[in-house]
């Protein structure tokens, strides 16, 4: 399923998370220069020492995937079905790396926010982190029957491709947190929410006469773009200097 939106040739290192039974790993090892197949779980490990030991352009490596370097994206393509309850972690931790692109099956529902417009029910921390460090391609949803065992919810297949950042950031976590807290009033007016963020955080960042005069302060929080979110941060670090 994910090959003909991959472009594999035999020249790509793929890497696989979350390997299982190794069946999507015997169709990647056919097509690609090598595979490394990574898989947590020590009895599907044995498995899949069994399956592909006819393969010899197959790594397994028996580890979680969280604890890697993440140097072992780079130069990569990704092409997996991970375990739903990494996705969020797996997928920053992929597009921070120098990856060449990824597509990976996720919870449909986890897809849906992925690639949220701003404005949309769906945007969120989530649609915003990721479109600063990647461009967001929503391939197919994916029918729950298709994998084994079966899951609960229907899927989607995701592809990612690096992008250029839309500005620099000095300080990413500092700013990315600052996105995080304001969210949590996603439905309020700007101004307001960012009253009560500074209440609970830097009391002493701004004036509050200056909260009359920030960007966007009439819209709701859902509604920023991650470039506003940017201009609305520096307002406030530009604020908190003078």
């Amino acid at each position: 399923m994910q090959l003909e939106y991959s472009n594999l040739n035999r020249d790509d290192i793929v890497v696989e998370v979350g390997a299982g039974l190794g069946t999507l790993t015997k169709y990647l090892a056919k097509n690609a220069k090598k595979v490394i197949a990574i898989e947590s779980d020590q009895k599907l490990v044995e498995v899949l020492q069994n399956e592909l030991s006819v393969y010899k352009n197959i790594e397994i490596i028996p580890e979680d995937v969280l604890k890697l370097d993440s140097k072992i994206f780079e130069g990569t393509k990704i092409i997996s079905n991970p375990p739903y309850k990494i996705s969020s972690p797996l997928t920053f931790k992929i597009i921070e790396a120098s990856y060449i692109l990824s597509l990976m099956s996720y919870q449909k529902e986890f897809a849906d926010r992925m690639g949220a417009q701003p404005g949309s029910r769906q945007s969120g921390r989530l649609s915003l982190g990721i479109s600063y460090y990647a461009n967001v391609e929503y391939l197919k949803v994916i029918p729950r029957g298709y994998f084994y065992p079966m899951p609960k919810v229907d899927s989607a297949l995701i592809r990612l491709t690096p992008c250029a950042p839309p500005f620099d950031l000095l300080n990413k976590k500092d700013f990315f947190e600052f996105v995080r807290i304001l969210f949590s009033f996603r439905n309020k007016i700007v101004k307001h929410a960012l009253n009560l963020y500074l209440k609970r955080n830097i009391p002493e960042m701004i004036e509050k006469n200056k909260l009359n005069n920030i960007p966007f302060g009439n819209e709701r929080v859902f509604q920023l773009s991650l470039s506003q979110f940017h201009e609305l941060y520096q307002f406030l670090t530009v604020s908190k200097e003078d």
